[in-house]
């Protein structure tokens, strides 16, 4: 029977996921060592309730989930909700690495870090996650549709960040928002 059990657990898809994850709930606190508190407390009630976890559904889906419905149960416990999300520019800097293991420019950093949650969360999960629209709206609980609305928002933000900058023409980095699609 313990065998049995143990094939049919989800440990080892969450041991495979935990960068993924830790990311997630890092930028979810806005720090690591709140986001490695927040990953824990997720793992230990996902391995608790794996009964839930229904077979066929992507499980980083519902790891992903699970992990965003605990941080707001957290945060509905708060009295000033959204000021428990804050970090200093070097921690929030140090969410974010580039391909090649470097930490992203100043002012891309900054951009994110001035982006909404719930918009950043967009971003993460679009593009560094390759959710699509159905998925992401998904783990956050919302319509496809507001997730496209969202993207549309980081992208006006965007072009106004750059357009202060007085970089030239915005609407050239703004296409890069977009992940290209087979036509």
């Amino acid at each position: 029977m313990q065998a049995e059990e143990f094939h049919d657990s989800i440990r080892p898809g969450l041991i495979a996921m935990l960068p993924r994850l830790k990311r997630f709930a890092n930028l979810l606190v806005g720090g690591r060592k709140e986001g490695t508190a927040l990953l824990r407390r997720a793992l230990l009630l996902m391995l608790a309730e794996q009964h839930r976890y229904q077979r066929g559904t992507a499980l980083d889906r519902w790891a992903f989930s699970e992990i965003y419905q605990l941080w707001l149960t957290d945060l509905r416990g708060h009295a000033n909700p959204m000021g428990q999300a804050k970090a200093d520019d070097a921690s929030f800097a140090q969410l974010f690495r580039q391909e090649d293991g470097e930490p992203l420019d100043h002012f891309t950093t900054s951009f994110l870090r001035s982006l909404p949650p719930q918009q950043r969360l967009t971003l993460l999960l679009v593009y560094a996650e390759r959710f699509d629209h159905i998925d992401a709206g998904r783990v956050l609980d919302v319509p496809a549709d507001a997730i496209g609305a969202r993207l549309v928002r980081v992208s006006a933000s965007l072009a106004d960040r750059l357009s202060a900058r007085e970089l030239g023409p915005a609407s050239a980095s703004v296409e890069t928002l977009y992940p290209e699609t087979a036509s």
